[in-house]
Parts: structure tokens; sequence; C-alpha cells
């Protein structure tokens, strides 16, 4: 951002935008914590989207979002269906009103516009952006790894496991780096309000627990929670000094080519002591036991024992 002179302000809408978004709700969607289907919102739509469209924009200029619209209905999905139902196999799923999804719809086509056209956000991130996928992530590391082959390198790959990345963003950081991408008061006071006095109930067997309050974090399921999470993690690559890394939301892959193993493995452990460090800088957790090591070579070259040894924190990563 030093070298980018530009900046973020939240734009108001129209009563047309606001009937569309309407009309364009689609059926089936589970209800939030407010019961309030799709179905009725869409039939009220021509008669509710004027008082919606002052809201919205009431919103925006005032740097405010509405505590009504931060109670979270949380459904655990369980990770792995072969596995009790346990919390640790447990995904939280936020289930939010559908009037706050609408207003974070908005803001977050206005901030990834932002970003975009500013050219913001990582060229290696490829997790919802346009022309970007699954695919082109792995065509991009593949490719470079079969270049480095190619050229009679070995390649170290190192997949990292972030442990519950979405629930441990903290605010007074991401406002912090909003701020410095370029984010003015009002926009930043709306993403502060989003963000704080959040609260969840759990969703199982028809019955709501007790309101339960969340100091960090953002929303599964939400709208602007991705976006939010990509700004928080988007100056990992440079903590890198010598690998190059490929990202897709919270999965982060970082490699690095080199003449010898030990060139290779040298590289990786150097690297992986940085990403230690911006971990704790930026409050996040590493799956030490789930993060692995690779070495990609030609088969005449790999050595009859794998000889990559990573270790973080005094835990040694498993090569696979």
């Amino acid at each position: 951002m030093s070298n980018k002179i530009c900046s973020f302000s939240l734009q108001t809408v129209s009563v047309e935008e606001v009937l569309n978004l309407l009309k364009s709700l689609p059926d089936g969607k589970s209800t939030g914590y407010d019961l309030m289907d799709n179905f009725l919102l869409r039939c009220a739509a021509p008669q509710i989207a004027v008082p919606l469209r002052y809201i919205f924009n009431w919103s925006l200029e005032k740097g405010m979002f509405a505590n009504v619209w931060k109670h979270a209905k949380l459904c655990p999905i369980p990770k792995d269906c072969k596995e009790p139902a346990t919390p640790a196999n447990s995904r939280p799923i936020s289930l939010l009103p559908t009037l706050s999804k609408i207003l974070e719809g908005i803001v977050s086509r206005q901030i990834w516009e932002y970003m975009e056209n500013n050219d913001l956000i990582t060229a290696n991130q490829h997790a919802y952006r346009k022309n970007h996928s699954t695919t082109t992530a792995l065509v991009d590391m593949t490719d470079q790894w079969l270049n480095a082959m190619d050229n009679g390198k070995f390649v170290g790959v190192l997949f990292l496991d972030f442990s519950a990345a979405f629930d441990l963003v903290d605010h007074e950081i991401i406002l912090t780096k909003l701020m410095h991408y370029g984010f003015k008061e009002v926009a930043l006071n709306w993403v502060q309000s989003y963000l704080t006095d959040r609260k969840q109930s759990t969703y199982i067997n028809g019955s709501f627990s007790s309101p339960h309050a969340l100091n960090c974090g953002i929303p599964q399921g939400s709208c602007l929670g991705p976006l939010l999470y990509l700004i928080y993690t988007n100056d990992l690559s440079y903590a890198l000094a010598e690998t190059q890394a490929t990202v897709f939301a919270d999965d982060t892959t970082i490699y690095a080519a080199g003449q010898s193993v030990q060139q290779v493995q040298q590289a990786l452990q150097g690297d992986l002591e940085n990403i230690r460090e911006w971990v704790c800088q930026n409050k996040l957790i590493l799956n030490t036991k789930k993060t692995k090591v690779m070495l990609v070579c030609s088969t005449r070259k790999r050595p009859k024992q794998h000889g990559i040894q990573l270790s973080m924190g005094g835990v040694q990563i498993e090569e696979v």
C-alpha cells in the first residue's frame, strides 16, 4: 500500500437495486434466527423496497450495522459424517437474517470492486475472485513444479493448515489493515459495527441454546466474511523470503525449488519460521499436526530416503 494512492468510501443504493436484490432471493434456504423466509420477502418486495433502501442507506451513511441483524443461528455441520458428532468434528455454519445478508452483499461488492480495481489483492489468491478457482490454483502450482523438474531441480512443498481460521480473526487487527488499505472513517466504523457485539445461538434438534457473545472472528456463512478473511491474510506472502505461495481462502501452499534437497529444505525451514512469526502477530493458529511437507522430483532423482525434515516450535512436520 505504500505506493498506492486510493481510498474507499461506502456508496448508497437505489430503490431499484434493493428491489432487484429482493426479487432474486432463492428458494429453499434455511431461515436465520429471525425465522424470516425468502419467499415472504420476495412476495413483499414492491412494498418493502423503499423502507429497506432507507434503512440500508442510513447504515451506509452513518457507519452503523443494526444489532438485530447480528444474532446468528448456528448449525453444526459434521466435517466427517462417518465420525461421531462432537464439537471437534463440527463445522460452525452461521445462518444470518436474510436482510443482513442483502446489506452485506451490497458492501461486499463495493469492497471487492475497490480492491480489484486498485490491484490490492495479492495475485497468488485464487478464492472468490473472477476467473479464479481451485483449478487455476492447481494449474499455477503444478506448472511451476513441472518447470522446475524440467530444469533438473527438486521442489519442496509445504501444505499449511490453519485451525479455526475464520473464528480467530482479531477485530482490531483487521480494522488496522483496512485503514492501511485506504478505508475512510465511515467505512471503518461500519465494519467495526458489523463485527462487534455479535452473538450466536446453536440450533439443534429443533431448539435454540442461550445466546453466546462473540469477541473475535467473522461469521462463517456470511457474504462479507470470506472477503474480510482474504484481506486479513492478504499480506502473508510478504512474510516469505525464499518461497512462493499459492492460496485458496484459508488453504495455503508454499514451495521452493533448488538444485539439492538440502537447499530446498533450508528455504522452506527459513520461511516456516517467518510464517510462525506472522501467525503469532496475527493471532492465528497453525496446526502443525495437519501441516505436511512433500518432495517433488523425477523418479530417478528421488532419494532412497525422504530427505526433507522440517520442524516448527519443536514439532516435526510430517512428510507425505
